[in-house]
């Protein structure tokens, strides 16, 4: 149990530390990809619903610390959607490129069009299909690029955790 708390530790803050370092230099068309968004699909897709619903709020709270404008609605977000990902995942496919790419596109269109429609149609902001073309859409086809090669590492280390925890509860019976 230490060991998926501590990679599930490393995760987040690898996580946060690439969202704020090296991706904000990774820039196209001034749109930048959300790598928590795509390690919360990852997490669902590979996770039990009660692990990665922990695991999106962790994210969420971390790309809300993360933005410094408001804190929680992210997280509320990130919670909302892996939740019906991790309760369908055992009938997927995960290693399929179409269900990687159909989830990743689907989960950054809504949580961005939410966080969107949360924080600035309040304000009276009225530029919705501006927005949703020119920055929900590229950055959703962004965060699909990005899950390519990240799911295999993540779903490598969370097996390696699995034959721990069999083996451990092996030798524990």
């Amino acid at each position: 149990m230490k060991y998926r708390v501590i990679a599930a530790s490393i995760l987040i803050l690898m996580g946060a530390f690439f969202q704020s370092t090296v991706l904000e230099h990774i820039e196209i068309l001034n749109i930048r990809p959300n790598l928590l968004i795509v390690l919360m699909v990852i997490v669902s897709l590979l996770r039990s619903p009660v692990e990665s619903a922990a695991m999106a709020l962790l994210f969420g709270l971390t790309l809300d610390v993360l933005m410094g404008k408001t804190l929680g609605w992210y997280a509320l977000l990130f919670f909302l959607v892996s939740i019906p990902i991790s309760l369908i995942n055992e009938k997927l496919y995960r290693d399929k490129i179409l269900v990687l790419l159909t989830l990743t596109l689907g989960s950054s269109v809504f949580v961005e069009f939410m966080f969107f429609i949360i924080v600035f149609m309040f304000r009276g902001y009225e530029y919705l299909p501006f927005i949703f073309w020119t920055v929900i859409i590229p950055e959703a086809i962004y965060n699909c690029i990005l899950i390519l090669p990240l799911f295999k590492p993540v779903a490598t280390v969370y097996n390696f955790l699995d034959k721990i925890d069999r083996r451990r509860n092996r030798l524990a019976a």
